[in-house]
């Protein structure tokens, strides 16, 4: 026996099937907006991270230096058209910070960019960014020595690698 489906029924199906899109879409974007409102107070000691072999690292194993933790991707031009200004700052404060670059990209792609550039960070991946708050990118977490998130850079770094040192000491310090 073959059935027909008319239009009217196809149609109806459609639409609310296509509501029912809507309704999830919506939900689900709310819970990423609320959390990106909060950005500013990840916890980013609760984020699991692995280095570029694979191996689980904690934000705490760099306690006793003041850390920057950019969260970037490979993809993102204003993260990469940071990073020779950001590598410039770090050479001059290397001594009590640490460079973290976080990605959620796969370790491979992370591994071929860090080993095609000369920038001295340590990249990290961890997972799901953007269901944890991390909408978009560059940004950036400064935690100071004992492990205190200090201040919260929202976007790109603008500005000469001294002017980024002077903000960071300021930030790590307050």
């Amino acid at each position: 026996m073959k059935t027909k489906i008319n239009f009217k029924s196809g149609f109806l199906a459609g639409s609310i099937l296509g509501v029912l899109l809507i309704i999830f879409g919506y939900f689900s974007f709310q819970e990423i907006t609320k959390k990106a409102e909060d950005v500013a107070n990840i916890d980013l000691h609760q984020f699991e991270y692995q280095d570029i072999h694979g191996n689980d690292v904690q934000l705490s194993d760099y306690e006793g230096k003041h850390l920057l933790v950019n969260f970037w991707a490979t993809w993102c031009a204003p993260c990469i058209k940071e990073f020779p200004v950001l590598d410039e700052t770090y050479t001059t404060v290397k001594e009590d910070f640490v460079f973290i670059m976080v990605s959620d990209e796969p370790i491979d792609k992370i591994k071929t960019f860090a080993s095609k550039t000369a920038y001295d960070f340590i990249y990290l991946k961890t997972n799901n960014l953007l269901f944890k708050g991390i909408t978009y990118v560059p940004q950036t977490f400064v935690f100071d020595s004992i492990g205190t998130k200090k201040y919260h850079h929202p976007t790109i770094f603008e500005g000469s690698a001294s002017s980024i040192t002077q903000s960071l000491r300021q930030w790590a310090n307050n």
